[in-house]
């Protein structure tokens, strides 16, 4: 179901503002898609779904995701991933024997990626 207070944009990508869910009728979801370079008003079923370029696909919220990884050599000369850490000094902190590096990785990652 829509909900008003998540972000939503078309399956084109083109941005939607929801003004209320919840009417009466078959599209009880009201609001506006930017589309060819100007607002129009707009309803929708409940879940959002249509025929078409206008169905309505949440927006996932993104986060910038750091960390360092202490990176190792196995036996079998295979690089592994020993262990993530905040800050290279936490990496180094606790790093063992034999490291191979420590890598800084910054990546910005949608919520219920991978999952």
């Amino acid at each position: 179901m829509i909900n008003k207070s998540k972000t939503y944009v078309t399956r084109d990508g083109d941005p939607v503002r929801i003004y209320s869910t919840g009417n009466d009728g078959p599209y009880p979801v009201h609001g506006a898609i930017f589309f060819n370079h100007a607002w129009s008003v707009s309803s929708w079923p409940e879940d959002g779904a249509v025929p078409g370029q206008f169905s309505l696909v949440e927006v996932k919220p993104k986060r910038m995701l750091s960390v360092v990884a202490s990176v190792y050599i196995d036996d079998g000369g295979e690089l592994r991933v020993g262990g993530l850490y905040h800050s290279k000094e936490e990496a180094a902190a606790g790093a063992k024997r034999k490291r191979f590096a420590c890598v800084h990785i910054t990546r910005e990652i949608t919520e219920g990626e991978g999952l």
